[in-house]
């Protein structure tokens, strides 16, 4: 198909698991509901922070783990009864190696897994991506020195997001008069061989009242020469459209399947898509897709 082209303290709200290479953001099950994920810097040491609201007395242990596909490093490790309410633990220590992020320019992107088991062994998990500005990464910076003196180069790496457990590197964009596109690739994965990709879209001249227009020619593209193709719009507001099609392959253009959040204002809108070169997605996929679409901004 053709491309369319976010201190002693500092906390950030959060704007079978373990063996998934991918898993779907998720802040609140029936046992708990994340609140806080962040790094403490105090007068001794960096640690990480985590406060969630326990609905039950039947939590026997809790474990978390940050997640990058295959890596995968466990920083809380509390095996002890955990009563109803307000829970509220820290990590050991980090040592330099374990917060060398903060030293990387540009943002940054993590995902972490806690695994929350009961009396029975029966294991509920929250799953919770954070993303730290350059910005909140200077006052980090800031602390660091003050407390610390600890002062370093930065670092300059690609960037990246964790959507959902994996790493999602860049391996294609553009920029002109009228778009400005990125798309991202589960780590490892070109442009050459992806099954899946992201794909953020800056329309620098679509705004609200022309946003019926350009989904309208979307549409109208994938349908030429195309009989077996499906579109169909999820959700409508004012200010937003979620979107979807999928075809066999056809018109030229390889099998394929998309899902998008399109949000406009009066001068440009924001398109936010993942893609697959599969025909349909898979339930879960879709599930894991649109709650990660529906929080982007």
């Amino acid at each position: 198909m053709k491309r369319f082209s976010t201190l002693v303290l500092l906390t950030f709200f959060l704007s079978h698991v373990f063996l998934q290479a991918q898993v779907k953001p998720q802040l609140e099950n029936e046992w708990a509901v994340a609140k806080n994920l962040g790094p403490i810097i105090d007068g001794t040491s960096v640690r990480w922070s985590f406060l969630a609201m326990v609905k039950t007395d039947e939590i026997d242990s809790i474990r978390g783990i940050e997640r990058s596909g295959e890596d995968k490093k466990e920083y809380f490790n509390q095996q002890k009864n955990i009563e109803k309410g307000k829970l509220y633990i820290e990590s050991n220590a980090l040592n330099e190696a374990e917060y060398q992020w903060i030293f990387e320019s540009g943002n940054t992107s993590k995902f972490f897994t806690f695994e929350l088991k009961n009396k029975e062994g029966e294991i509920k998990s929250l799953h919770i991506p954070i993303n730290f500005s350059e910005q909140s990464k200077v006052s980090l910076r800031l602390v660091l020195d003050k407390n610390f003196g600890i002062k370093k180069e930065l670092t300059k790496v690609p960037f990246h997001r964790n959507f959902d457990g994996r790493k999602w590197v860049i391996g294609h964009s553009e920029n002109d008069e009228n778009v400005s596109m990125i798309e991202l690739f589960p780590g490892g994965v070109t442009n050459q061989n992806w099954t899946e990709l992201y794909r953020f879209t800056l329309l620098k001249k679509i705004g609200t009242s022309r946003r019926n227009v350009f989904v309208t020619a979307v549409k109208a593209e994938l349908a030429k020469d195309c009989s077996d193709l499906y579109f169909n719009i999820l959700k409508e507001t004012d200010s937003e459209i979620i979107f979807e099609w999928s075809h066999d392959g056809c018109g030229g253009y390889p099998t394929g399947s998309e899902i998008s959040r399109m949000v406009s204002n009066d001068e440009q809108s924001f398109l936010f898509t993942f893609a697959s070169n599969q025909s349909k997605h898979s339930k879960n996929q879709k599930e894991i897709y649109l709650s990660i679409l529906e929080n982007e901004k």
